[in-house]
């Protein structure tokens, strides 16, 4: 091996990564044989890469603790960011696609956690605040639904919430093809958001209205999706959807990620000062949030976090990009205005006129003076 590899010079499949025409080449000049160091280091965080991805899959046969896959996830995200080629975008696919793999094993393996769940202080928190009852149960008598007999707005409600399971990947892929410039931050923030939810699930797992209600912590409370689902599909298909989409961690209420996810939309319509993705964002973020509460899915305080959940992920996303953030971040008076140039009072086009020569002044002669 050569001595000059070994002084720190830059890895070879690094910078013929870097020069690569595509992703595909990219990753063929990473994967090759190291011819140094530098090299050798990054082939082996590219194993330790592949090693993370097929790991949570023997969790379940080998039995090790679940506290112990934030560990090793967190390493594998940090290689993405360090080795993925960027030629196509192809970096922040790889971390968005990898990452959302690792979310899913993460909130099944919350599930597992020596944590109790609970559900009390939420239910006590809304009580205070609404009354001595909880939004999901008064909308479920006054609208209806919670007798087997849904209506309208109840299968309304169940469209809205089916649809979360595609509208982040579905906003990805959307700034893709129509915002490029925003493809990279608003993944990360998107990732940002299901982070924050899976710490919470770990730290402080909370079970959902419907089954507080079926444990006899609340009343007045059912899972109208049960209704709805089987009118739809069948019973037994109906099963097989419910135990692979509903059922991974029954204990992930808080934060409700479903309105977060929405919630980030209204804040990218914000920074990118549009009107119209404002007000659609802010009309399905509502709906939302409405349906969620009204099919026992989520407390209101799980709105209300998802929401601060968004804010933060966006926050911190923003700074670490070093973007412009939301218009209304911070005071007016606070905010750093750049000084405007003065435009020219009299432009001019082409080379300044040259200056007329100008003789020199004679030096003025002095008499000569007398003996």
């Amino acid at each position: 091996m050569d001595t000059r590899d070994r002084q720190g010079e830059p890895a070879a499949a690094s910078r013929d990564a870097a020069a690569a025409p595509t992703w595909r080449a990219a990753l063929r000049a990473e994967c090759r044989r190291p011819r140094n160091i530098p090299d050798a280091l990054r082939l082996a965080a590219w194993a330790y890469l592949g090693l993370a991805i097929v790991l949570p899959i023997f969790r379940i046969t080998v039995g090790f603790d679940a506290l112990a896959l934030p560990f090793i996830v967190a390493p594998a995200l940090a290689i993405i960011l360090w080795l993925a080629p960027r030629q196509d975008h192809f970096r922040t696919w790889l971390l968005y696609a990898v990452g959302i793999y690792f979310f899913t094993q993460l909130r099944d393996a919350a599930d597992e956690s020596s944590i109790q769940a609970s559900t009390g202080y939420v239910l006590h928190w809304e009580r205070w605040m609404f009354g001595g009852d909880t939004p999901s149960a008064w909308l479920q008598q006054r609208i209806g639904g919670a007798n087997g007999d849904p209506g309208v707005l109840a299968y309304y409600s169940t469209f809205v919430h089916w649809s979360w399971f595609f509208f982040p990947h579905l906003t990805v892929v959307g700034a893709y093809f129509w915002a490029r410039p925003m493809f990279f931050r608003v993944a990360a923030v998107m990732l940002g958001i299901f982070y924050t939810g899976v710490i919470m699930y770990f730290l402080v797992p909370t079970i959902p209205p419907w089954l507080a209600a079926e444990q006899g912590d609340a009343a007045g409370i059912v899972r109208i999706m049960r209704d709805v689902g089987p009118t739809l599909f069948g019973q037994s298909l109906w099963d097989d959807l419910f135990k692979l989409a509903a059922e991974p961690n029954p204990r992930a209420a808080m934060p409700s990620l479903h309105f977060a996810a929405a919630f980030q939309m209204v804040l990218i319509g914000f920074l990118l000062r549009s009107p119209r993705l404002i007000a659609a964002a802010t009309l399905y973020s509502v709906s939302l949030a409405f349906g969620l509460m009204y099919l026992g899915e989520h407390y209101f305080a799980d709105i209300l976090v998802g929401g601060l959940a968004a804010l933060v992920s966006f926050f911190i996303v923003e700074r670490a990009l070093g973007g412009p953030g939301l218009p209304f971040g911070m005071p007016r008076w606070r905010r750093r205005r750049l000084p405007h140039p003065r435009p020219l009072a009299h432009p001019t086009i082409g080379p300044a006129p040259s200056l007329p020569d100008i003789p020199a002044r004679p030096e003025p002669q002095t008499a000569p003076k007398g003996p």
